[in-house]
């Protein structure tokens, strides 16, 4: 019997031009050295498609196009998948990382990650799914708790994966999402810092919950 996607995704972005901390910053349950590597991973594997889109599509992407039978995503040794629209937005990625221009690469920021990490710590805690926190906080107030952001922000969520390349990989073929938002933050241009939040413990929504705040200009307290 073939499962429902588990990678449920959700995208934000803010075009507002600055942001300067209020109030005392609250500390995410997981400290940020835990979930490190991955977070490196996931820089990785996102400035790989930034700054390399042609190839991110023909090795990564493409391969994946002959596991599908109509909605079904059948890759050897993996559950399969039924997903929203079957082969259409895989198609839709390639087509549009081939003709992406470079962009620069992120950098991992300090205060960005715990912002990230709190939200992961938070819908782990509860449950919960978005980008709104328990405590009513967006994505704006928590990564004004930890530094000062300028020119763009945007918040992405993705539940589900647990491996930088699925995450990515996922995001960026948003299967299901109008407007691929995801896909949209992953390419802006105008961001330059990310920070990276992930849990996988507890009320993790269908396992994990991965978080990516990204700015195009952060400076960490």
């Amino acid at each position: 019997m073939e499962k429902k996607l588990f990678i449920l995704l959700m995208a934000l972005v803010l075009s507002l031009f600055s942001c300067t901390t209020t109030g005392s910053p609250v500390v995410p349950d997981t400290p940020i050295s835990e979930t490190r590597k991955l977070a490196e991973e996931i820089v990785a594997e996102l400035n790989f498609v930034r700054t390399n889109p042609r190839r991110y599509a023909a090795d990564v992407l493409e391969p994946r196009l002959k596991y599908f039978d109509g909605n079904i995503y059948a890759e050897p040794g993996k559950v399969r998948l039924l997903t929203q629209e079957g082969i259409a937005p895989l198609q839709e990625c390639i087509r549009v990382l081939k003709e992406t221009a470079v962009v620069e690469p992120l950098s991992l920021e300090t205060g960005l990650c715990r912002s990230a990490q709190w939200l992961a710590d938070d819908q782990a805690r509860t449950g919960t799914l978005g980008h709104t926190g328990s405590d009513g906080s967006n994505l704006v107030t928590r990564i004004s708790r930890y530094g000062t952001w300028g020119i763009l922000c945007g918040e992405n969520c993705a539940y589900g994966s647990v491996t930088a390349r699925e995450i990515v990989a996922q995001l960026l073929i948003d299967d299901g999402v109008p407007g691929r938002g995801h896909r949209i933050n992953i390419l802006k241009k105008e961001f330059k810092k990310v920070g990276i939040g992930f849990n996988n413990k507890d009320n993790a929504p269908y396992g994990a919950v991965t978080v990516m705040d990204f700015a195009g200009s952060y400076t960490s307290h």
